[in-house]
């Protein structure tokens, strides 16, 4: 893969009290590049703290137009994690900012397989790793831990969905008084149709975002690769999509996996997600899904929080310390 940055060892450093109490306190860490020898150009990654001894790594993926930095909570998430003996790593992917529209989940989930690599690989096979998506990271997260590699995905001993919300739900939340979504995934099924998937529609998502025919079918059509968390779909579909996030479904390809625990964090005010879905049921319906308690899943929801936790002011510290005590149970 090419000559690939190191981050400094420490055989031990804590960040001051200020700085992890602080959710704005700047984040120290190193910047370097992982590729795979297919790729044209590499991709970058931000490791926390910028030296460390850790071989615990918790991979934080942001969700559609964020990059580093995605919510407000990440530097605190940092110092916790530093606290605990884990490394926080924030890629940045072809997906990342304006670049989703022409990308894909799986496109996503072969990037970070081959961070995770890089990383196992530089600790010569010594490293754990946990997932932590925000939003269309969670869609990110569900995807690499069906498609990665088994000796990838036995690395993985935890995954932190935050916001796991349906965009094919969430538009419903949004306007369209002139019906402009609707004769756009029109423009995009007829696309697809004649093979053309990747041409760009003939308007931007969210105004300023070029958009393939075929991400927009997957966020806004029914049961596309997008389309992993709607509350509509029936508990045989929602185990088809989310059975492997327990143990049993993850041993059932992998047999040698150690052990997955995967929390749902919803949000219980989130502005995404329509009126009409009953929350409380969906999230055990994911938790039951993903082959319920005994498999090492679990559901919280954040009374009142938003879409990406920055209010009520409370619900950014109660996602951090439920990170943490989902990583204390491995």
């Amino acid at each position: 893969a090419g000559a690939m940055s190191t981050p400094p060892r420490r055989s031990s450093r804590r960040l001051a009290s200020s700085a992890a109490a602080s959710p704005t306190a700047p984040l120290s860490g190193c910047l370097y590049r992982y590729k795979h020898p297919s790729w044209p150009a590499p991709l970058q990654a931000f490791e926390s703290p910028a030296a460390h001894a850790h071989r615990k790594y918790c991979v934080y993926i942001g969700g559609l137009t964020d990059g580093l930095l995605a919510c407000s909570y990440v530097e605190a998430l940092g110092a916790a994690l530093d606290e605990r003996g884990w490394s926080l790593v924030q890629p940045v992917l072809s997906s990342s900012y304006a670049g989703f529209g022409c990308s894909s989940l799986q496109r996503d989930a072969d990037e970070l397989a081959q961070l995770l690599r890089h990383i196992a690989d530089r600790e010569e096979g010594d490293a754990e790793f946990a997932l932590v998506g925000h939003s269309t990271g969670c869609q990110d997260a569900v995807t690499l831990l069906r498609t990665a590699p088994p000796e990838l995905r036995c690395r993985v001993r935890a995954a932190v969905l935050q916001a796991p919300v349906s965009d094919r739900e969430s538009q419903t939340v949004e306007q369209d008084s002139d019906g402009s979504r609707g004769r756009l995934l029109a423009e995009a099924e007829a696309k697809l149709a004649a093979g053309e998937g990747e041409a760009l529609l003939s308007q931007k998502y969210y105004g300023f975002v070029p958009i393939s025919a075929s991400r927009f079918a997957s966020l806004v059509g029914r049961d596309g690769p997008d389309d992993l968390f709607s509350s509509d779909f029936t508990d045989e579909r929602l185990a088809a999509k989310l059975g492997h996030m327990g143990l049993a479904g993850q041993r059932a390809t992998a047999p040698s996996h150690p052990g997955l625990r995967t929390l749902f964090c919803f949000s219980g005010g989130d502005e995404y997600v329509p009126p009409s879905v009953d929350v409380p049921l969906l999230a055990r319906r994911f938790v039951a899904a993903a082959g319920g308690a005994e498999n090492g899943a679990s559901a919280l929801i954040l009374a009142g929080a938003s879409h990406n936790l920055a209010k009520p002011p409370r619900a950014a510290g109660e996602f951090v310390a439920a990170v943490c005590r989902t990583l204390d149970e491995i």
